[in-house]
């Protein structure tokens, strides 16, 4: 198993095991243009508190331990939380890298 694939279970558990409603749960993986990796977890809107947490605290301690992981691999990695619904509107790694290439190009 490569180190995203490996990240990304280990992901899948700890948020599956936060959460009512794993079912309706995912996690998209990509690069954004500075190569780090970018996992977008998408929730029930119900869900997101839980992995949030109190100030942000859960989600603050899930990001240290993926990206303690992460480094015993040699990648950087960023996590976005959210519901469906509010990540679909935002831009994707892919999107943000198209975006900066065409800015670079403008240049």
């Amino acid at each position: 198993m490569d180190a995203p694939e490996a990240l990304r279970e280990f992901l899948t558990y700890v948020v599956a095991n936060l959460i009512d409603h794993p079912q309706q749960a995912s996690i998209a993986i990509g690069h954004n243009a500075n190569g780090v990796l970018v996992f977008r977890v998408q929730l029930a809107q119900e869900d997101v508190k839980h992995v949030l947490g109190k100030n942000g605290m859960t989600a603050s301690s899930i990001r240290s331990l993926l990206n303690t992981a992460a480094e015993k691999h040699g990648l950087r990695v960023s996590l976005k939380i959210g519901a469906a619904r509010d990540l679909e509107d935002e831009e994707t790694p892919e999107q943000e890298q198209q975006r900066e290439e065409a800015a670079a190009a403008d240049c």
